[in-house]
């Protein structure tokens, strides 16, 4: 008996596993197997799978991961029958394999496979530069009504004997660092997975894209404490590192240090950077200590919090109520909200934004707010 099957899964990614059977004997057999997948691992195995004699037979199945993190797969039961029926043997095999779930990726490889239409549907365009700004050079064009006459390139024009322009495009090289919140808002469930998950596969979106832009992307995890690090780099291949450090984190049933996690951040960026925070949007604005700190931090670099909107919170607010307690909760959930967008504002006019999104949406969210801070030249 053999299993083969993917090192690294997705999850909610389907994945094949491939198991070969060698029947070394004279005689057919009807089998049936068992794999010692995790509970976590949604699958139905084969049954009543013919095997040839002396013979190499493949039974294949399907899984899908649901959670993230190592997992081992080590035990595969086989139960063959006699030529008559009248008996069954079942054999276990010890075939040891650690399996990696990383995080789902399907939203970085939309943005990998067309940065623009991933961004079209929020209104966002990539632009090469803002007129009048000062960017990296990237080409000589022919001139086309529109383009800026200071960047006209009069040299070339007169070799041509065409109207020649300069093309210019953002500076590479920028500074991005994602601070994610384990703490215990976080593990709040959502329609697929937790507020923790959806984070995990926004952060991973956006470093793809600062990655791809030729920025550098450091990642902080953290909850009571720091549980995950990765120092700035820059290049397609700093992804795998982000991977292989954060793939395995879960939701702590803490709350979260802020500070402890802000502090860290600055300690391994001495330059500026967009410091971004996934968290719970809710508990942050209500503990008003952070934003003294937040102000100072503010000085040296750009900061710009993500959360996930309530969607209970939001239902509530919709409702039509019929008696008087739905009437009551409708009216409480107005003012929690109403409270919410009124401290959400303070901290914008310090220079502090906050944004929240629909979990389906926090990705594409965050990576338009990213383009859009470039195209303005903020960072």
């Amino acid at each position: 008996m053999e299993r083969m099957l993917e090192s690294e899964m997705e999850r909610y990614q389907k994945e094949t596993v491939s198991i070969s059977i060698q029947n070394l004997t004279s005689d057919n057999y009807m089998v049936r197997l068992k794999d010692g997948i995790p509970e976590t691992f949604q699958t139905i195995f084969p049954s009543s799978q013919p095997v040839a004699s002396e013979h190499k037979t493949m039974i294949t199945y399907d899984v899908f991961p649901q959670r993230r993190g190592k997992f081992l797969i080590d035990s595969l039961y086989l139960r063959f029958k006699s030529k008559l029926g009248l008996w069954e043997r079942q054999i276990t095999y010890n075939l040891p394999t650690e399996v990696k779930v990383i995080p789902n990726l399907s939203e970085a490889k939309r943005y990998l496979a067309s940065a623009q239409n991933y961004l079209l549907h929020e209104g966002i365009k990539i632009r090469k530069m803002r007129s009048g700004g000062v960017g990296e050079f990237s080409k000589v064009r022919s001139y086309v009504v529109g383009d800026d006459p200071r960047k006209i390139n009069w040299r070339q024009s007169a070799k041509l004997q065409e109207m020649m322009t300069n093309e210019y495009e953002p500076e590479h090289g920028k500074y991005v660092t994602i601070l994610i919140d384990c703490g215990r808002m976080m593990g709040v469930e959502l329609k697929e997975g937790n507020r923790l998950e959806k984070t995990i596969e926004a952060a991973i979106t956006l470093a793809t894209a600062a990655l791809h832009n030729g920025d550098h992307i450091a990642v902080i995890a953290f909850s009571k404490e720091i549980k995950a690090v990765v120092p700035a780099g820059r290049g397609l291949e700093h992804l795998d590192i982000i991977l292989q450090t954060i793939y395995a984190i879960q939701v702590d049933a803490q709350e979260s240090n802020y500070a402890l996690a802000l502090q860290h951040a600055q300690s391994i960026q001495h330059k500026r950077s967009m410091m971004l925070l996934f968290s719970d949007v809710q508990t942050f604005v209500n503990e008003d200590h952070h934003l003294f700190y937040l102000k100072k931090l503010r000085k040296k670099h750009l900061f710009v919090m993500m959360g996930i909107e309530d969607q209970l919170l939001h239902q509530k607010i919709k409702m039509k109520p019929s008696n008087a307690i739905l009437a009551m909760e409708k009216s409480v959930a107005q003012k929690q909200y109403l409270h919410q967008k009124q401290v959400m504002k303070k901290w914008e006019k310090h220079g502090l934004p906050m944004l929240e999104a629909p979990a389906d949406r926090l990705a594409v969210t965050t990576v338009s707010h990213y383009i859009e801070t470039l195209n303005r030249g903020m960072l």
